[in-house]
């Protein structure tokens, strides 16, 4: 399996006259729920021990909602974003099913298990030194913002969403019958926009 994230076009090439499996797939995605879970569960850890105890309670339910919605958008982005590429693909006529792309664009997402932990170790290491007791939660979320790690976390997550893209494009090219610049298209559009948005929310350019 690692041979996707060094020769992703041989990786594809071959695996498109295989059966479709959803195990691997399924693989993929449970560790980054995990990850997510586990992203979730530390910041609202954080967020309680600051908490009188007559709150910590109704802290620790939103800590359950926090686990279960972090474990449902790393489902949602699997599905979203072989939708939007299946979308895409339609102008240049792609050929090959959905199941088919949602299996593929799966092992793109293996890159994003590396920028998972290295986001956990970098939001363990901020949230460490943020006192949740101030009653301004937008001062603490810029606070966050403005740590040098959080930046540090975003731009190697960009590197890593980059490796990812290079991975779908051939993800693409296989599962849909498309041409290397027409699957470069489909995939370049939503992660360009997903870098820009990211670049801006770091505030990378002084804006």
């Amino acid at each position: 399996m690692l041979e996707v994230l060094t020769d992703p076009n041989g990786f594809f090439k071959r695996k498109i006259n295989e059966e479709k499996e959803w195990k691997t797939p399924l693989i993929i995605v449970a560790v980054m729920a995990i990850l997510g879970a586990l992203s979730a569960y530390m910041t609202m850890t954080k967020v309680m021990e600051s908490l009188p105890p007559e709150a910590a309670a109704f802290a620790g339910v939103g800590a359950a909602f926090g686990i279960v919605g972090a474990i449902i958008g790393v489902i949602f982005a699997w599905v979203l974003y072989s939708a939007i590429f299946y979308l895409i693909s339609l102008v240049f006529n792609g050929e090959g099913s959905f199941k088919r792309v949602m299996e593929f664009v799966s092992y793109g997402f293996i890159p994003s298990i590396a920028s998972s932990a290295v986001s956990l170790y970098f939001t363990n290491k901020v949230l460490s030194g943020i006192d949740f007791s101030m009653d301004d939660p937008t001062m603490i979320a810029d606070m966050i913002l403005a740590d040098p790690s959080m930046k540090i976390a975003g731009i190697l997550g960009i590197i890593f969403t980059l490796w990812s893209a290079n991975i779908w494009i051939f993800a693409m090219m296989y599962a849909r019958n498309l041409s290397f610049k027409n699957a470069a298209i489909a995939v370049g559009i939503p992660v360009g926009l997903y870098v820009l948005y990211t670049l801006y929310t770091l505030k990378i350019f002084g804006v």
